[in-house]
Formats: structure tokens, C-alpha cells, sequence
């Protein structure tokens, strides 16, 4: 025999099924929802950094923090940074990232970098990708990409980074492979 919480509980467990037999709910069960698909595409392109240093034509960034801390701890840059199919700084220029980078480590060069990547040409000209993570000692690297806007709405995915060999003491050069997600903006 049944106790009446048994009842309640199977009552409970039965009732979404009873409701959509009966179409009492409608076309709204069990989820209205009708999401866009979302996209992956992946870019290939170049960072040219004009680091702040004596001698430096066409300087990207600029010191806003000074530190007399080991490494640099707290010295912080703003940057608006070249990004270019090619390895020149003159070869099509598709964009900018723009943002900020903080000395972070204590005891070892541990750049922290927060900045927006801007495009100006081509099919993603206005689009944008939010892009964190950090930079260190290391050649090589990775960073998160945290969102974006227009194309690469609802971005996340990740950056792949390599110093160039074609890098010099003016122009710090880093290879990107960027793989991101997105789901397209939706016109209502």
C-alpha cells in the first residue's frame, strides 16, 4: 500500500508527462528555445609591439606605472598594438589590440595583459574579440579569449602565441593562431 508521500513523489514525477500528453502546456515544453549555432573560425595573424624604450620610432605603448620594485612588480603599460597578416608592420593591417599589460610577478617576469582586439578590415571590420592571459619569460604562450562583439558575438576560445624570428630590438614580433567560437547576433 502506498504511503501519501510515495503518492505525492510519483504525482510528482508523472505530472510533466501527463501535461504534455494533455498539450496543456502547449508548444512552450519542454524548452522554447531556439539557439542560434555557433560558429568556429580560426585566424592566422601577426602582434607588432613598438616597446617604450629609448631609440624606439612609432612607440604602440606607454608607461602609466613606474616601478622600482625587483622585475618591475606593478609597472604597467597601455597599448595599442599592430595586428598584420604578414610579418611587416606594413603588410595589411587588419586591426589593433588595445588594452593594458601589468608587471604581476614578484620574483619573475610575469606580464598580466587584458585587451580588446579591435578589426578595421575586412568581413570582421567593427568585430571584436576580449582576450586575457599572460605574457612571461617563455617564447611562447597561450591566452583565454573571454568574449567579443558583432561577428564574434558571445566569443570564447583561445590564442596561441609565438615570438617571430623576424622580431628586432623595434618591432617584438608574436605569431598568433586564434581558434574562436561564436554564435552569430540574431536580428529580431
Amino acid at each position: 500500500m502506498a504511503t501519501p508521500s510515495h503518492s505525492l513523489i510519483f504525482l510528482f514525477l508523472c505530472l510533466p508527462a501527463v501535461l504534455v500528453k494533455a498539450n496543456i502546456l502547449g508548444d512552450i515544453y519542454p524548452c522554447p528555445c531556439k539557439c542560434s549555432q555557433e560558429n568556429e573560425t580560426s585566424l592566422h595573424m601577426y602582434l607588432h609591439q613598438f616597446p617604450a624604450l629609448p631609440g624606439v620610432p612609432n612607440r604602440n605603448e606607454y608607461g602609466v606605472i613606474n616601478s622600482t620594485e625587483p622585475v618591475g612588480f606593478g609597472q604597467m603599460y597601455v597599448h595599442d598594438w599592430l595586428l598584420t597578416t604578414g610579418t611587416s608592420a606594413n603588410e595589411n593591417v587588419v586591426g589593433r589590440l588595445q588594452g593594458f599589460h601589468l608587471q604581476a610577478g614578484q620574483t619573475t617576469t610575469s606580464w598580466y595583459m587584458a585587451h580588446t582586439m579591435v578589426f578595421s578590415d575586412g568581413s570582421f571590420a567593427g568585430s571584436t574579440i576580449e582576450v586575457s592571459g599572460l605574457l612571461g619569460v617563455k617564447p611562447n604562450g597561450q591566452w583565454s579569449i573571454t568574449g567579443g562583439t558583432g561577428t564574434f558575438a558571445s566569443a570564447h576560445g583561445t590564442i596561441k602565441f609565438t615570438n617571430s624570428q623576424s622580431s628586432t630590438a623595434t618591432d617584438d614580433i608574436r605569431e598568433l593562431d586564434i581558434h574562436v567560437f561564436h554564435t552569430p547576433e540574431t536580428v529580431v
